[in-house]
């Protein structure tokens, strides 16, 4: 997780629980060592709860030297930047064909296509978080610092019901579910191809 997402989101989250914000990552203050050791898991939680729109990429793969062990013979480099993969792609054209024959070993893809994209969640810089998201992911950090920051339970409660919601919500309420809402919400409208009133010709009525 990039240095700069972690301490922008991180001050936010400790700014609700009335602390002390951080300056540097390697400050050497236990607020600091605390944040850089719980933030990052949080935050890659909190973007792979849903296919986020400014987490989405079809990447063209690196093919790496050499052939792998087994029965393919290519190797690919997934992105360092990933968080998850969703499919491989024979071209990077919208609409491109997937490419079911491959094998996920590691940090690599391997095939027998000579070129290959992929359709995966990648981590966005800190200028990409949409607000709602940013809100999101604040809640949710700070219900994972609070009780090491406040020492208080209800504190950790609090905000865990603010980002994800009640427990009848089963993780799915909160600030989860209204930024879900505004991001499927940012997503175009299929064109309509075809719509049979749209193709009666005049005079078709009797």
């Amino acid at each position: 997780m990039s240095p700069d997402t972690v301490l922008a989101i991180g001050n936010d989250a400790l700014a609700l629980l009335g602390a002390q914000t951080v300056q540097q990552a390697d400050e050497g203050t236990e607020m600091a060592a605390l944040l850089t050791r719980i933030a990052p898991v949080t935050l890659r939680a909190c973007l792979s709860a849903h296919p986020w729109r400014c987490t989405l990429a079809q990447p063209q793969l690196v093919r790496l030297d050499g052939a792998p062990p087994h029965s393919y013979r290519y190797r690919y480099a997934l992105p360092t930047d990933m968080i998850s993969f969703r499919s491989a792609l024979r071209s990077g054209a919208p609409g491109a064909d997937l490419l079911a024959d491959h094998r996920i070993v590691g940090n690599e893809l391997h095939t027998d296509e000579t070129q290959v994209w992929a359709d995966v969640q990648a981590e966005p810089p800190l200028i990409r978080w949409p607000p709602y998201l940013r809100a999101f992911a604040r809640d949710a950090l700070a219900a994972d610092l609070a009780l090491a920051v406040t020492g208080s339970g209800s504190d950790a409660q609090l905000f865990q019901a603010r980002a994800w919601g009640p427990p009848s919500a089963a993780g799915h309420g909160g600030q989860f579910a209204h930024a879900k809402r505004v991001d499927d919400q940012q997503a175009p409208l299929a064109p309509i191809r075809s719509f049979p009133l749209l193709n009666v010709r005049a005079g078709g009525w009797r």
